[in-house]
Formats: structure tokens, C-alpha cells, sequence
């Protein structure tokens, strides 16, 4: 994916690729994706959001109890 195209975009692109008739192996070669992304861009219009990565009910930026005593943990 090029910097600073959303991933939107590119779904966008890809789905307009492949209706002109270019394979999913040369769309995967041209933008730089695995045939994952592909799949995901001609299945679904929209990208799934990203996942918490910080769990849930936990905020980002916070400090587990234990690390604050031990920052060396």
C-alpha cells in the first residue's frame, strides 16, 4: 500500500482492478498486498476496524499497578 492512501482507498482501487478484469495474483503484485487483503477488499466494501489492542476495559496510555512499582518488569 502506498504511504498515505487509506486503506478505504485501496479497497477501493482493488475491487475497481479486479472488475476490469485483473487477477487477484496481479492485484496483489501492483498495490503490494497479500492475497488476504484481496479477499478482504472483494468481499467487503468497508475495512473492519481495528481490534482494542489494549483489551478490553483497559484505556490506552494506562499503567498496570505492578509495572508502576517495577519499572524494570
Amino acid at each position: 500500500m502506498p504511504p498515505g492512501q487509506l486503506r478505504v482507498e485501496l479497497y477501493a482501487a482493488l475491487r475497481r482492478d479486479s472488475r476490469d478484469g485483473m487477477s487477484n495474483r496481479a492485484l496483489q503484485c501492483k498495490y503490494g498486498v497479500t492475497w488476504s487483503t484481496v479477499n478482504k477488499a472483494l468481499t467487503s466494501a468497508w475495512p473492519q476496524p481495528h481490534d482494542n489492542r489494549f483489551g478490553a476495559g483497559v484505556e490506552a496510555g494506562s499503567v498496570h499497578a505492578a509495572d508502576r512499582r517495577d519499572p524494570a518488569h
